[in-house]
């Protein structure tokens, strides 16, 4: 590979987000500060919390990341399904047992204790919040035979788009120890870091990973060559490539909250919160200043050296410090200012940020546990509506690529099961079925549509109950179901409710003809009286 053709490529990279780093740099010492090191660079275990005069932005940037994770990627629960669109072979019983057991096996790699896909995502979030992008690079580990994920710091991370606008080349820089380069590429350093490598192991070096798609890419290839995507690992500095490589598929989820125009990185909550942020921290300072000031004012004093051993300690003699008539010589200044409009102030500040981050809309439910079940589902409703166009984005470009590249790896490794041959006639066509609280809460809609039509219903069903055969009150439940998430191991299948309607049925009829015998048994009696009378003989 051409290396100085790459390093050209890469600056250019830079220089397209120059502007970016400046206002990244801004909110990264007021909202996170361990990221904030793109104009400045920072030693470890540094203090970066100089700026932070306030918490509020910072928490609520935790919040939201919590948030984005619980709907969009919760640990507890499965938040996606595969499914075909060919609706013949959606009723296909092998079809849909092979999706099944690939869903089943994405998600047992993917929160694998190796893995660490929870934690590497969360990091994706809080990027995404505070400078409105996050990227995370999805390894091939042929030798555990895992997949790992790691979240790439937007400092040393330069992407550039394609003609449809996806990201399509990524540059990605990190420091290692020439110990640590010796180690996973040997005998792959230049002359002059060989030499530095035998008295200064732990010196570090910038390596550079670029991925980008191949020019000269011939399917039909063996090898690297027969790979759509290109991969080279260099030392910058040194103009020196350590690897070349590829990948079958795209190896990054690059994850964008709001894009302009012919903007490549995204903006973020943290960004349009900017200005309110740096008044809510010049407003804590001045609050602190004026706060100190009434709690240990100033003094006023009539004259110098009127009183020479003077003390605020508690306890204190002060002699002299009386006028003949016993007025006070010193006397605390009194400013006039009031606190609480300060924090009256701060408070709409600090509103107006868990706003961006939408903290607010977060604990709609939280602060309203009173709710009934059709007024919970209403604000689902309301919140999905919200937060569709940021969901749906992180559907599409995040979370799309990471289940794509989850199920190339996995196939190449032999680690999914058997396809069914319809589905290889197929070419193994699948779709992303996302099936997480945010998802549901997209299809509140249709809940509220159901409880609001029953409930108008039985007012009128007192009068005709056959308005309510309108309704399959058992495909209204399963729907409910559904979209509430109620587990499935919980929920009966339509077999096992065929069943339970046989036997009411069956013990219907049994309580029928007990209820009956009687009154056959006293017909029967007088039967045998009325013929014995009769003198015709008894059957």
């Amino acid at each position: 590979m051409d290396i100085e053709a790459l390093l050209r490529r890469f600056d250019r990279a830079k220089s397209l987000r120059s502007n970016w780093e400046g206002i990244w740099q801004e909110i990264g010492d007021r909202v996170l500060p361990q990221s904030a090191d793109f104009n400045a660079i920072r030693t470890n275990g540094d203090r970066r919390t100089e700026l932070m005069f306030d918490a509020t932005p910072a928490l609520a940037l935790q919040k939201f990341g919590a948030a984005i994770e619980s709907f969009l990627t919760p640990r507890n629960q499965r938040w996606h399904g595969l499914t075909v669109s060919d609706k013949s072979l959606q009723k296909n019983h092998r079809v849909r047992q092979y999706l099944d057991d690939v869903t089943e096996t994405l998600f047992r790699v993917r929160y694998s204790a190796r893995a660490a896909f929870a934690g590497q995502t969360n990091e994706v979030y809080l990027s995404l919040g505070a400078f409105g992008t996050g990227g995370l690079f999805i390894d091939d580990d042929v030798q555990s035979r895992v997949i790992r994920y790691k979240s790439m710091h937007l400092a040393g991370t330069h992407f550039l788009e394609n003609q449809h606008g996806r990201i399509d080349t990524v540059f990605r820089c990190f420091n290692r120890t020439l110990r640590q380069i010796q180690q996973r590429w040997p005998d792959k350093l230049p002359q002059k870091l060989a030499e530095r490598l035998k008295t200064h192991p732990e010196e570090q070096v910038e390596v550079m990973h670029y991925v980008g798609p191949r020019t000269d890419y011939e399917p039909r290839r063996i090898g690297y060559p027969g790979m759509p995507w290109q991969s080279c690992y260099c030392i910058p500095s040194e103009k020196h490539e350590l690897e070349e490589g590829g990948f079958r598929s795209w190896p990054f989820a690059v994850s964008r909250y709001m894009t302009s125009a012919n903007e490549v990185y995204g903006r973020s909550p943290a960004w349009l919160a900017l200005s309110n942020i740096k008044v809510l921290n010049e407003m804590k300072k001045t609050h602190l200043k004026a706060g100190h000031r009434v709690v240990d004012p100033p003094f006023l004093v009539s004259e110098d050296g009127v009183l020479q051993a003077f003390s605020t300690a508690p306890g204190y003699m002060n002699y002299g410090g009386l006028t003949s008539s016993g007025e006070p010589l010193v006397k605390p200044l009194v400013t006039g200012g009031k606190v609480e409009l300060g924090l009256d102030m701060m408070e709409r500040e600090r509103e107006i940020i868990n706003d961006s981050f939408l903290v607010t809309l977060f604990q709609i439910l939280v602060e309203t546990p009173s709710m009934t079940a059709t007024e919970v589902m209403e604000r689902a409703q309301e919140k999905a509506a919200l937060l569709a166009p940021v969901i749906g984005r992180q559907q599409s470009e995040f979370l799309g690529s990471i289940i794509d590249r989850e199920i190339d790896i996995l196939a190449n490794a032999g680690q999914l099961p058997e396809m069914p041959p319809e589905l290889i006639e197929a070419q193994g066509e699948y779709a992303i079925e996302y099936t997480s609280p945010m998802t549901r809460a997209m299809r509140a809609s249709d809940g509220v549509a159901i409880v609001r039509t029953v409930e108008a219903l039985l007012p009128i069903a007192q009068v005709n109950p056959g308005v309510l055969d309108v309704l399959d009150m058992e495909a209204a439940a399963r729907e409910l179901c559904d979209i509430n998430g109620v587990p499935t191991n919980v929920v009966r299948s339509p077999e096992d409710v065929q069943a339970l309607k046989e036997g009411r049925a069956e013990q219907e009829q049994a309580a029928a003809a007990l209820q009956a015998a009687p009154v056959v048994t006293a017909a029967a009696a007088n039967l045998v009286k009325l013929q014995a009378n009769s003198g015709v003989p008894a059957l």
